[in-house]
């Protein structure tokens, strides 16, 4: 299946099933947990191994961002990927529908970490990064800096 037909499935999947939600439950929204939140930090743990993986979850991490943001609330997020998904994260491994998930999240201020741990382990060069990812030492120091900062840690495997 080509990655335009699956974003196109994935959507009217995602949209049927929000359509099926809301007529069940009337207006749904997230008043109780966002309730006197005036900013949401989060920080995204990513160990996606496949493209389709990611490319939904980009697609998730946008409509929570919009989530919050329709809310009332100011989405400060950071990407953080490790694992065997570094070896996305380069031209040309990337596919071109991820790579638009990208730069939409970029231009709505996510920011977007990858490991160097990671890209030694699975031995990927760091050069050929994507420029909306930038290269960390290690995101577990990053995990436990943005933690400590107030951020929400969100495990995406």
């Amino acid at each position: 299946m080509k990655i335009g037909a699956r974003i196109s499935w994935l959507a009217a999947t995602l949209l049927l099933f929000f359509t099926v939600t809301l007529c069940a439950a009337g207006t749904t929204n997230d008043h109780d947990a966002l309730k006197n939140l005036k900013v949401a930090k989060v920080i995204f743990d990513v160990r996606v191994p496949d493209t389709e993986k990611l490319i939904f979850n980009l697609a998730l991490i946008q409509e929570t961002f919009d989530g919050l943001r329709k809310q009332g609330v100011q989405p400060t997020m950071v990407v953080a990927f490790r694992g065997p998904g570094v070896k996305m994260l380069v031209d040309p491994e990337l596919d071109a529908d991820a790579r638009d998930l990208f730069k939409a999240l970029k231009a709505k201020g996510v920011r977007f970490e990858a490991c160097a741990v990671a890209m030694r382990v699975f031995k990927v060069d760091p050069a050929g990064l994507i420029p909306e990812v930038k290269l960390v030492a290690n995101v577990f120091n990053s995990y436990i800096g943005y933690q400590n900062k107030g951020y929400a840690l969100i495990a995406i495997n």
